[in-house]
């Protein structure tokens, strides 16, 4: 093989060592040959063809270590040193890319692609190669998930034996043949050695993705035809677009002492800045600066510029500072603006938005507004102050149905238009007080009378107008006027006049369980009938209104059956109470009686002819509940005698 010096003239391979630049491993696909012994002691049988005229190959450390070798690269295909690390493809595969002109080299190709795994936007993409039988000059075009492609780039690449400037080096090479003994060249002469080809795609496409990139083998170093290129393995910097911050000094009234400082990220390593001043500044920092706009350009190692301006305005020796009280509002309300000078006066004011020219002026902003002061001093200089104005909106009244309910009873309030995330407060005021209660319901405590509470919305410091709400209790029914009216010896009749608004009418007679009247649930009479004593009656009548609440208090009357009746009852009670514990006739023109009173068996078990009647006794014992006949031979007054037979209840 021959070996030869290549001029510095030609385009040759990168300074592979210059900047601090970072590649890692991008994984690829689309290798054509197994250029590496890995194993095993027959080198034919772990590769597919020779990499040069006389089918040389690299080898492994493993191998090197079954068959004698000395040196030999990585087992696991990781290159690295410094700041670039490489990663082949898996050696028992295809793990390089076997380029030549025409691809007229057998084995070889003249132009192929390599895929990328995962597509990625790169600023710079670095290949690890070589070239055999001289130097080798290839094209390289980044192919983009778009679509689109970028322009090709032409690079040379050197001899693996004897070449400049490599990235790695002295690891030796042996022949591609099926047994050993095996020869290592190169090591005395720190060769073979491998090179990187470093490319930064176009400025305006770095921010795209590649998803390929196409070598096209374009010129061969020796005039044979015959050298080779060897693909080893892609690297690349991920892209970053360049960014930058300023922090600007302003320069005093009149002078030429601003300055702006501007610091950049992103982008290829190192930077470099020009600045748009007079004369042209090339720091990270433009001093001298009279007022004015400058723009700096930073472009990157790979020349990709970016441009960023910033303002330097003139400081006035007099401060300004804006106010405003208050600072937070409500919709709907206003505030009181000022400028402020210290140190000296101002000539004129402009506040925007507005237009305003005023010192002082008063506004009603709708909502959070920012207003600029802008103040022009004796000297024509601008002193520029600003103030932050928070409107919060002011909730809407709350809405709410007044209620009715029964006295002493409570009754839970709600606002129908409640809103998140607005707070309602419950007050018995209509402005000032205490919180009764929080929600948006309320609880009211029990209502004797008709009461009002109000209640307002709450939107951080702003509340809403307070909406009234009143409960008011119902009225009760106007109690019934009751009277007397038909009266006989053995029945009353009861009557009222309606009752407005009355749903109806019920009545106890002489404490009995309330009923509805015997003239039907709106009848406004009521007759007793079956009166057996001269006693009087007593009667209650209750107006009922919608809720039980509304019912009437009772309205009273008594009546005294007419003399001159007898009335014999079906049922006593002779248990001592004092009611009901004799059974006799009753009657006002009763003079005198003769009372048998019969068992169920027909047995005569009592005889009086005392108008006390009978306890329900024989011979001083009580007698059992059941049914009892009787025969009474009853003398009126007027002499006259009335027989009477029938049974009756004793109940106990």
């Amino acid at each position: 093989m021959k070996r030869v010096l290549i001029v510095a003239s030609m385009l040759v391979i990168c300074a592979c060592r210059l900047y601090a630049q970072t590649y890692t491993p991008i994984a690829v696909t689309g290798f054509n040959n197994d250029g590496v012994a890995e194993a095993g002691l027959d080198a034919q049988a772990v590769t597919t063809t020779g990499l040069d005229i006389q089918q040389k190959i690299l080898y492994t450390f493993d191998f090197a270590a079954l068959n004698g070798l000395q040196a030999g690269i990585p087992n696991d295909g990781l290159f690295t040193t410094g700041l670039r690390t490489y990663q082949m493809a898996d050696y028992t595969g295809n793990n390089v890319l076997y380029l030549s002109k025409n691809g007229n080299v057998a084995n070889t190709t003249g132009i192929d692609t390599l895929t990328f795994v995962t597509p990625g936007a790169y600023s710079k993409i670095s290949f690890l190669c070589y070239s055999t039988e001289q130097t080798s000059t290839v094209s390289i075009t980044f192919n983009y998930t778009d679509g689109t492609s970028s322009v090709p780039d032409t690079s040379s690449i050197l001899d693996w034996f004897g070449g400049i400037n490599p990235v790695f080096d002295s690891y030796g090479r042996i022949k591609r043949q099926p047994a050993g003994p095996y020869s290592v060249e190169g090591l005395s002469s720190n060769d073979p050695r491998i090179y990187c080809i470093d490319i930064a795609p176009p400025c305006d496409l770095q921010a795209k993705d590649i998803a390929s990139v196409t070598i096209n083998y374009v010129q061969s170093g020796d005039f044979t035809n015959s050298s080779r290129a060897v693909f080893l393995a892609v690297s690349g910097q991920a892209f970053e677009p360049i960014v930058a911050t300023t922090d600007v000094v302003k320069a005093t009234c009149g002078n030429s002492d601003g300055s702006v400082s501007v610091a950049a990220t992103g982008g290829a390593f190192p930077l470099s800045y020009v600045w748009n001043t007079t004369p042209v500044q090339a720091t990270e920092t433009a001093t001298d600066l009279p007022a004015g706009s400058y723009t700096v350009t930073v472009t990157d190692a790979n020349g990709c510029p970016s441009d960023f301006t910033a303002d330097v305005s003139e400081e006035s020796m007099i401060l300004l500072k804006a106010l405003a009280k208050p600072g937070d509002l409500c919709t709907g309300t206003a505030t009181k603006l000022w400028a402020i000078p210290t140190g000296g006066r101002m000539q004129s004011y402009t506040w925007e938005p507005g237009s305003r020219t005023d010192s002082s002026f008063t506004v009603t902003p709708d909502t959070t507004t920012t207003f600029k002061l802008v103040g022009i001093d004796e000297n024509g200089c601008q002193v520029i102050d600003s103030i932050r104005i928070t409107v919060t909106t002011k909730p809407a009244a709350p809405l709410i149905t007044a209620q009715t309910i029964c006295p002493d009873s409570t009754i839970t309030l709600k606002i129908t238009n409640a809103t998140t995330p607005f707070t309602y407060n419950w007050y018995t005021f209509p402005s000032g007080g205490s919180v009764e209660g929080n929600g948006d319901t309320f609880v009211t405590p029990p209502v004797g009378t008709t009461t009002t509470w109000y209640v307002e919305a709450v939107n951080g410091p702003c509340a809403s107008d307070r909406t009234p709400v009143t409960v008011t209790t119902y009225d009760r029914a106007v109690t019934p006027v009751v009277k007397a009216g038909t009266i006989t010896s053995t029945g009353v009749t009861f009557n009222w006049d309606p009752v407005p608004g009355a749903t109806g009418y019920i009545v106890s007679v002489d404490g009995s369980p309330y009923a509805a009247p015997s003239s039907g649930n709106m009848g406004t009479t009521h007759v007793v009938t079956g009166i057996t004593t001269q006693t009087s009656i007593n009667i209650k009548v209750i107006a009922l209104g919608p809720q039980a609440c509304q019912n009437s208090l009772p309205g009273l009357a008594s009546a005294k059956p007419k003399p001159g009746e007898i009335f014999i009852p079906n049922a006593f009670t002779p248990n001592a109470d004092g009611k009901n514990d004799y059974f006799k006739p009753e009657g006002t023109s009763i003079s005198a009686i003769d009372m048998k009173i019969f068992n169920q068996w027909g047995e005569l078990i009592y005889q009086t002819n005392q108008l006390t009647g009978w306890n329900g006794t024989y011979n001083g014992k009580l007698q059992p509940s059941g049914v009892y006949t009787y025969t009474i031979r009853i003398t009126m007054n007027d002499k006259t005698q009335v027989v009477k037979k029938g049974a009756i209840n004793l109940l106990r």
